[in-house]
């Protein structure tokens, strides 16, 4: 980065101290302070103390922090870091549309529809994946850091028509979109997970209203009009003279390429999406119908039995597929296979119980149990099954795969869920290759 005047780099941000005229950059990790740098101290009080003489030794200019030993000021340092990146990484000046998706469920569905919705050289951030309009590669989270989020923005083709960005409660809560102005947002509904982070609903879902501040004057936003939160999110957006469209969850009135109501809202939502950015009504749905694969959302990998792979990993979601594969199949036998990850929110796990009785066979295995005991979450799993369905515990995932095809026979349908797109999985705190849509394929 260039030297960046201290009025061009903090613009519109309250600070309190001795300001510098200017910086090199701004960094929040203090092993990657460079001198001239404007370091923002986060954390504990004991990390933000060490790390404030760690960043010092390494020559930054000015210490930002919500505590006495900083040398400005803030009482919003995270809020602050981001919307600072965004400008030192030249975005106030040129970013190319970004269009986000928030909501427990269908996000990466809306982001991976809407990326194609939108065309060539077109960019997509979630967490299937980072695609930069050439080429994709993995995403650790959702949504990433600031600092990432904002290099991987600045280095997009100029003519890039606009970004699908996956934009998660934690995102919300921790700022990281601050300094980003998004053209429009969908919010596909709010169910249970994350609790574990949040502590409340309440404080999920003002997270995820705080998304709703970052959309653009005369910014569209869709909102899933079955949704008990809808009006919620409405009256956020009409508050801001957010112009603001309520979408059922009907089926489309055009052809989609997986079942069930949701991907009937997330198919629609898409195209509101691209249209919102002057893509032809027509021409996106074309796109849409020509898309390849959702990689691990409902997707379809072996027959004999039917079998499909779904990243369903809360109660709400995993009610929705079994409902779309009961109406893609309706006189077919149904099997689930899932687990619930380990040190996580366990709240989940009795209601995705009561969710997995609408099976007919339900096989309960190892999801990521991570430092937990598999056992013990599976213990947790079966006390919310509420009527006489099967069940059966196996914590081997491939067994377990291969149990419920063998009950199932040719003419059943089972749904593996859970870990969807991943490719690895923590047990007891190792983590090992493992890939459910590639050990489905190898049993077609």
């Amino acid at each position: 980065m260039s030297v960046l005047a201290t009025t061009e780099l903090f613009a519109g941000i309250p600070l309190t101290g001795r300001m510098p005229a200017s910086f090199s950059g701004i960094s929040r990790d203090s092993r990657k302070v460079r001198p001239g740098n404007a370091y923002v101290a986060l954390g504990t009080a004991a990390e933000r103390l060490r790390h404030l003489a760690e960043a010092r030794a390494a020559g930054a200019t000015a210490v930002i922090g919500d505590f006495p030993e900083a040398d400005l000021r803030s009482t919003h340092p995270r809020w602050l870091f981001a919307h600072a990146s965004s400008r030192a990484h030249g975005l106030h000046r040129h970013c190319p549309p970004v269009l986000g998706i928030t909501g427990t469920k269908g996000k990466s569905t809306i982001a991976h529809w809407l990326h194609a919705c939108l065309g060539e050289g077109a960019a997509r951030i979630g967490t299937i994946g980072w695609h930069d309009g050439r080429s994709e590669r993995p995403n650790p989270q959702t949504t990433p850091p600031p600092e990432e989020l904002h290099t991987f923005l600045a280095g997009l083709d100029p003519a890039c028509p606009g970004v699908a960005v996956e934009v998660s409660s934690h995102a919300g809560d921790q700022h990281r979109l601050a300094g980003i102005n998004l053209a429009a947002l969908a919010v596909t509904g709010i169910g249970h997970d994350h609790l574990d982070y949040h502590g409340s609903v309440a404080a999920y879902v003002q997270a995820k209203l705080r998304i709703v501040q970052l959309v653009a004057p005369g910014g569209l936003v869709i909102v899933n009009a079955a949704d008990p939160r809808a009006d919620l999110f409405a009256h956020a957006a009409a508050c801001r003279q957010l112009s603001v469209v309520r979408l059922d969850p009907a089926t489309a009135p055009f052809a989609i390429p997986l079942p069930g109501d949701f991907n009937a809202w997330n198919a629609q939502a898409a195209v509101l999406l691209a249209g919102h950015l002057g893509i032809p009504r027509a021409t996106a749905i074309a796109r849409l119908q020509a898309a390849s694969p959702v990689p691990g959302r409902l997707e379809r990998l072996a027959e004999s039995p039917a079998t499909y792979i779904d990243y369903a990993h809360t109660p709400e979601s995993l009610a929705n597929v079994l409902a779309a594969v009961r109406a893609a199949h309706p006189r077919a036998p149904v099997a689930l296979v899932f687990g619930c990850g380990g040190d996580r929110d366990s709240s989940k796990r009795a209601p995705m119980g009561a969710s997995a009785s609408a099976a007919d066979l339900v096989v309960i295995t190892t999801d990521n149990s991570r430092s937990e005991d598999p056992a013990t979450i599976a213990a947790e799993i079966c006390a919310g099954i509420t009527n006489d369905v099967a069940v059966v515990k196996e914590p081997d995932r491939a067994a377990a795969i291969r149990l419920a095809r063998q009950r199932l026979g040719p003419g059943g349908v089972v749904v593996v869920a859970g870990k969807g797109h991943e490719t690895t999985q923590i047990i007891r705190g190792v983590t090992y290759a493992w890939d459910d849509r590639a050990f489905v394929r190898s049993l077609a």
